[in-house]
Formats: structure tokens, C-alpha cells, sequence
């Protein structure tokens, strides 16, 4: 990018970091009085932000293993890359789901009596380490020290498959939550995230290591999990129309025909998946539109978390628990309160900034020749 490129997005990231600061302050001082968040919608925005990032990790996640476990040489080049995706958006989910605790001090209680048998514990567990071993590999790249790099790449397979399968897991055990309690939804969860992660990646190679061998075929492999994704999706709404489930149905009516039906429809259909399609198709052999088909799966996949998590949360785990007792907290539904959209922003913008100072302090971990632009 040239130099007047860089300090425009550099200043929009600022700003942005500058903007969305008020949302953490939010956070840090009232807690979660400062959401949307209800007794019966207790997972908000901070929950769908921590999840987007998730699902952006697995993509970087993918590459190194291809790389340093299965041997492909040919995308060696963007390893370096996809360890530090990997880390900065970790970084991101972590904070999210912290500022969305609401209780802190209680953490501790984790370190002395940690409940082994229930899949948030694991959770953290798993995310800790994922966070140890990239910021290890990360430093070992820095190091050019191969014999640990394929080390830890061997040690963070078994640990990142766990860690994003118990995290679609965590979903599916909960019996009292509609569309989230099937089988597909592990599957469905670790495809997903494949599908957003492996389309960042793709923009991050088109900027940083711009071949078009590279970016062509992990264009192709964003294609492939894009119509796998679709596929699983829309079995996920054909056997829970066809079950009729009260509560399933209404759950789906509420994503397909709610007040937000345009957010399924337009955003995540039309933009996030036949725009793209399109473009994957067509012109998959043209580097700059598999960035911009991969650029709108990133952006459009927000509404895919949102839906997937505040849907299911807008039917009573209990028959008229909605109208024993009427107060403003006791309400199934959530809309974001503009502190939590401004985390939002915070997080994108502090990715945003580390990717474009990496370029520039630490050049030799963005671009294969050790440059300073794309």
C-alpha cells in the first residue's frame, strides 16, 4: 500500500481506538449494568464479538498446520502471518469476553476450585494455552528457531481442535436453548469459523504477500468452505422447519421473518454469501476480487454470530416464564446498548493497528522478503 494509504487507515484505526475507548470504559466501570444484557438474555454483543474473533483465529490456525504439520511448502510463506492472525485475534476475543464477565473478582475461584467436568472450564484452559503457544511461536518466527516452531505446531493440533470443538460443544449441551441443541452445531461451529478465518487470511495474504498462486488457492479453499457452510446451514433450517418444534420454528421465524429478517436476508444471504459465491466462481483466478469477495464474508459474518446467539435466547427456557413477573431485566429480548457496538469498534481498530505497525516494526513476520509494503 502506498505510504498515503497507510496513514489514512492508520488514522481511521486511532480514531477508532480513540471512539470505541468510551464502550471499555463503560465496561470497566458499571460492568454489565451498561448492556442490553436480561436475566433471560444473559449473552450479548460481548459474546458475539468474542466468537467473531474465534472464528477468525481458526483460519491462521489451519495455515501453520498445513505449513509446519502437514508439510505444504508452497503457503510457507504466509506462516509467519497466519501466527500472528492467530495471536492478535485471540487478544481481541479474550478481552471481549472478559469486559462480559461482569464479576472479575470471582476468577479466582477457577485457579482453586476448577470444575473439570463442565465445558467452561475447559474453555479457559484451552484458551490460555492457544494464546501461550502463538505468542511462543511468534516469538521462535522472530528467532528463525524451526526446530521449536514444528514443535509447537505439533502441540497446538490436538490443543486448538479441542478448543474450538469444546466451544461448539458448549452450545449444543444446552438442552433449554433451541437451534443450538443438535448435533450439527459443533460441525456447523468449527466450518464456520474455518470459512471467516480462512477469509481474513486470504485478505491479509492479498495485502502482505500479494502472488497470485497464494491467493487464488486459498481462495479456492474459502469457496469450498463457503458451499460446505451453506450446506450445513441449510440443513440446520430444513430439519428444524420440518421437525416442528414450536420452540425451534420460532426461533428460526425470528432470524428469517423477525424485525430483523433483513440482517438474514440481506446482509448474510444476499452480501455475505452469494456476492461472494459470485465472485469465487467467476473470477477466482483474479487476486483482487477473491480479496473482495473474502473482505465482504469478513464483514457480513458478524451477522451470522448475532443470529446464531441472540435468536436462540428469545424463547423462555420455561412455558410463560416471560410473563410471571414483568421488569425490564426480566425480558427475552436483547438489543445492544451503544457501549457494548463502541467494544466493538475498540477491537476491531486495536487489530487493525497491530496488523499495520507490525508491517512496519517488525517486518520480517508480515512479508516473506522481509519488506516494508504490500
Amino acid at each position: 500500500m502506498s505510504e498515503k494509504t497507510y496513514k489514512i487507515l492508520i488514522g481511521l484505526v486511532t480514531l477508532g481506538l480513540l471512539v470505541g475507548a468510551w464502550g471499555i470504559i463503560e465496561a470497566l466501570i458499571w460492568g454489565t449494568h451498561a448492556t442490553g444484557l436480561t436475566s433471560y438474555s444473559p449473552w450479548g454483543m460481548g459474546v458475539v464479538i468474542y466468537l467473531y474473533f474465534l472464528g477468525l483465529s481458526a483460519g491462521g490456525f489451519l495455515l501453520t498446520i498445513m505449513t509446519h504439520v502437514f508439510g505444504l511448502k508452497r503457503y510457507e510463506p504466509l506462516a509467519r502471518l497466519a501466527a500472528c492472525l492467530v495471536l492478535v485475534t485471540e487478544i481481541c476475543a479474550i478481552i471481549s469476553i472478559t469486559l462480559d464477565l461482569g464479576h472479575w473478582g470471582r476468577i479466582y475461584l477457577l485457579l482453586i476450585r476448577p470444575n473439570l467436568g463442565t465445558p467452561m472450564t475447559w474453555m479457559i484452559i484451552l484458551f490460555n494455552a492457544m494464546v501461550l503457544i502463538y505468542l511462543l511461536k511468534v516469538f521462535f518466527f522472530i528467532r528463525k528457531d524451526e526446530r521449536w516452531i514444528n514443535t509447537l505446531s505439533y502441540v497446538s493440533l490436538p490443543v486448538a481442535l479441542f478448543f474450538y470443538g469444546v466451544n461448539g460443544a458448549f452450545f449444543s449441551i444446552l438442552s433449554s436453548r433451541p437451534v443450538w441443541n443438535t448435533p450439527l452445531t459443533p460441525l456447523t461451529f468449527i466450518v464456520a469459523s474455518l470459512l471467516s478465518g480462512g477469509a481474513l487470511l486470504t485478505l491479509l495474504t492479498q495485502a502482505y504477500q500479494p502472488e497470485q498462486k497464494l491467493t487464488s488457492g486459498l481462495g479456492r479453499a474459502v469457496l469450498l468452505l463457503l458451499i460446505t457452510y451453506s450446506i450445513l446451514e441449510g440443513l440446520q433450517y430444513y430439519v428444524g422447519y420440518q421437525g416442528a418444534v414450536m420452540d425451534v420454528t420460532k426461533v428460526l421465524n425470528d432470524i428469517t421473518s423477525g424485525q430483523t429478517w433483513w440482517r438474514f436476508w440481506i446482509i448474510h444471504l444476499l452480501l455475505g454469501t452469494l456476492v461472494p459465491l459470485y465472485l469465487l466462481c467467476t473470477q477466482g483466478g483474479n487476486p483482487k476480487a477473491v480479496a473482495w469477495a473474502c473482505l465482504v464474508i469478513v464483514i457480513t459474518f458478524t451477522a451470522v454470530r448475532y443470529d446464531f446467539l441472540i435468536s436462540a435466547q428469545t424463547v423462555p427456557m420455561l412455558s410463560g416464564l416471560d410473563k410471571a413477573f414483568v421488569h425490564q431485566r426480566l425480558s427475552l429480548t436483547y438489543s445492544a446498548h451503544f457501549g457494548e457496538w463502541l467494544i466493538g469498534l475498540f477491537l476491531v481498530s486495536l487489530g487493525g493497528l497491530a496488523f499495520l505497525l507490525g508491517q512496519r516494526l517488525m517486518p520480517t513476520l508480515f512479508f516473506s522478503k522481509g519488506g516494508t509494503h504490500a
